[in-house]
């Protein structure tokens, strides 16, 4: 009876460790580790919608653009075009890209850029 006993116990705790491992942390113990907070910013980044809002031909004015948007604390993303559109021209341009809820306000900023 006792050798039964024994071995209730150690199978309850084998499916409570089990069952813990699989169950996700609780709100309250939220983890802070910066790689998972990294992860969730990136997510959410890829489910936003951005929209182009400058085009140049020169990187020099694009990265003047980036740091103007970003001194007002509008994220913004440089992207290179593809190399050949779908009639084999050439592109050669540098696109700065906003998430979409900002785009009219980096608009405005880059409008009041000199030129």
């Amino acid at each position: 009876m006792a050798v039964f006993i024994v071995y209730l116990i150690i199978a309850v705790a084998i499916v409570y460790f089990i069952q813990k491992r699989d169950r996700p942390s609780s709100p309250g113990g939220a983890d802070t580790s910066p790689a998972r907070k990294k992860t969730a910013e990136a997510r959410k980044e890829a489910r936003e919608v951005w929209k182009q809002v400058y085009e140049t031909a020169s990187m020099d004015e694009a990265r003047g653009i980036q740091e103007r948007l970003e001194s007002e604390n509008i994220r913004c993303i440089l992207y290179e075009q593809g190399k050949k559109d779908i009639y084999g021209n050439v592109l050669k341009g540098i696109g700065v890209a906003v998430p979409s809820g900002v785009a009219e306000q980096a608009q405005t900023s880059i409008a009041r850029m000199p030129v």
